[in-house]
């Protein structure tokens, strides 16, 4: 029954369902539930990913979208960078499985980003992100009421982490991460009152998952967001919110019992969670390969000469488990130590190249839509400030960009900058050219 409502679904409201349910899954039912159930959403949600682009351009390679030349040389300076580093490397094999795994992760952005017709497209794949946020927020909320615990112990020393279906809090909380900006949107451009309080709900709503979840450079990005959405949108507000967040961060530090519940909230006892010991294993890394980096891949061989140590002591015990949630994959907790680290010099370059060309692309775009609908620039300045936050996110976590081509770690992301783009490259009631027709 529940197939067949689908197909109805499906038939009624066309592509932008079929897309919105192919992200759904991607992001709710390929985690920890079981592999095979990955294999198999995998399989139904690509083909018919496939099917909506060969249906839209066949094999007519011209009509396909073009991709600005900035992207088009960032992509050739990673992949380079990857083979260049894997060549010279130890173990150059470990290499070859995150190479095909990044290629066919950037088709699948571009077949994304293809799909891309109009703003509705983009408030699609935002909304599909939402519901995966409201997803997660209500599986949190019932598996940490399932294991004995409330909300009142995210503020004790009993507190407990909870994710949801993503074991992962860090890749869990990016979607309340990407939402948050996108509530924003919603509650300026509609004024109706009900309206408004139901945004406001849905905030409340996610700051429960994220609270459950407890992550700290999320919560940090929600704010760099939200003080970038406002400065640009809402200057006035802007100085509102600036004031009022001193205010209540003055009371929080200096009134009692205040001061408490937000150290224990934000875990300010565990300092950087070991973040400067492994900060510090990166660095160490560096310095033994500077130019070419150990290679893609190789960190799992290399990283236990790094432990500052040893392995039956506390510390080291903590070093061990970072290790094997992660797989063996650079925990360095630093986007650009992750690619230093194994792809050296060039790795490095390509890491600080993918934050200004989203940067430069975003506020060229803001500044050509200002005088366009409100309710496009609004989405437009959303979503160059949900790119910013994420890219301020990855300066304390790896996840959530270049994170071996993840489907719930970074596509999202690129989801995002995708969309950017659209607008980038769309001229302006056809008086201008695509920007990705001009040299930029």
């Amino acid at each position: 029954m529940p197939f067949l409502i689908l197909i109805i679904l499906s038939y009624i409201y066309g592509e932008r369902f079929i897309i919105a349910l192919i992200l759904i899954s991607l992001f709710t039912l390929v985690g920890e539930i079981s592999q095979s159930l990955r294999l198999v959403v995998h399989l139904v949600d690509f083909t018919l990913l496939g099917i909506l682009f060969l249906r839209r351009f066949g094999l007519n390679f011209k009509e396909y979208v073009r991709v600005p030349k900035s992207i088009a040389y960032f992509l050739i300076l990673y992949f380079s960078a990857m083979l260049i580093s894997s060549v010279v490397s130890a173990y150059p094999s470990a290499a070859i499985g995150i190479i095909v795994q990044q290629f066919a992760f950037f088709i699948i952005v571009y077949v994304f980003y293809s799909l891309i017709r109009d703003e509705k497209n983009i408030q699609n794949y935002l909304i599909a992100i939402m519901i995966v946020a409201l997803i997660l927020a209500t599986v949190s909320l019932v598996l940490l009421y399932s294991t004995g615990f409330s909300l009142l112990d995210t503020i004790s020393i009993n507190r407990v982490r909870v994710s949801g279906i993503i074991s992962n809090a860090e890749a869990s909380s990016n979607f309340y991460l990407i939402s948050f900006p996108f509530i924003i949107f919603l509650f300026l451009i509609n004024k109706s009152t009900l309206y408004r309080i139901i945004t406001l709900l849905v905030a409340l709503y996610f700051f429960l998952g994220l609270s459950i979840a407890m992550s700290r450079s999320a919560i940090l990005g929600i704010a760099l967001s939200t003080t970038v959405i406002f400065f640009v949108l809402r200057r006035r507000r802007f100085y509102q919110f600036l004031f009022s967040f001193i205010v209540l961060s003055l009371l929080f530090l200096f009134i009692e019992p205040l001061n408490e519940i937000l150290r224990l909230f934000l875990r300010i006892e565990e300092g950087m969670s070991a973040r400067d010991y492994i900060w510090s294993m990166s660095i160490n890394i560096i310095r033994d390969y500077p130019v070419f980096g150990m290679g893609p891949g190789v960190y799992k061989y290399k990283v236990f000469n790094y432990f500052p140590y040893m392995f039956n002591s506390w510390w080291g015990g903590l070093m061990i488990y970072f290790y094997e949630i992660s797989d063996g994959v650079n925990f360095s907790h630093n986007f650009f130590l992750v690619l230093f680290t194994e792809m050296g010099i060039l790795g490095l370059i390509t890491a600080i190249t993918l934050p200004l060309i989203y940067i430069k692309i975003g506020i060229k775009t803001i500044l050509r839509y200002k005088n366009e609908t409100q309710e496009k620039y609004y989405l437009i300045v959303a979503l160059f400030a949900i790119g910013i936050s994420i890219i301020f996110r990855n300066f304390f976590n790896s996840i959530g960009i270049l994170y071996l081509g993840g489907i719930t770690t970074d596509l999202p992301f690129w989801l995002i900058f995708s969309s950017l783009v659209y607008f980038h490259r769309t001229p302006l009631n056809d008086k201008l050219p695509a920007q990705d027709e001009l040299n930029i």
